[in-house]
């Protein structure tokens, strides 16, 4: 149960992502208890959506989950090997279309809650 716990938290792409560890997840991992339509249905969720569907706006989610994970625009750069600048710009997108502001922690939790929900919702069939 625990594996298949942190195989929904787990995505395709680098191997720093690819990979869960379910006891790292801590707390975090009760969040795959949570019925994955109802994850998606999160207006947080929904908005995360139709931030993807936008223009760069797969982009603009890759830098909030960086910014999320690091909890720094320059951390969050390195990460992505980006300048800052270009961050800066993608999280100004999230931030206009998601009506957070990064800068605010509650902010910035709820932005992490969104980005695992909406990673949970996708990872339903696992």
């Amino acid at each position: 149960a625990q594996a298949c716990t942190a195989l929904r938290f787990a995505v395709a792409g680098t191997p720093r992502e690819a990979v869960a560890d379910h006891d790292a997840l801590g707390p975090v991992a009760l969040l795959a208890d949570i019925p994955a339509e109802r994850l998606g249905a999160l207006p947080e969720a929904r908005r995360l959506e139709a931030l993807a569907a936008q223009r760069n706006g797969r982009l603009a989610i890759a830098a909030l989950a960086a910014f999320c994970r690091t909890g720094s625009l320059r951390r969050a750069a390195a990460e992505l090997h980006l300048h800052h600048s270009s961050v800066a710009a993608r999280l100004a997108q999230a931030e206009a279309v998601l009506g957070w502001r990064l800068r605010d922690p509650e902010h910035r939790f709820r932005a992490q809650l969104a980005l695992y929900a909406r990673l949970l919702s996708e990872a339903a069939d696992v």
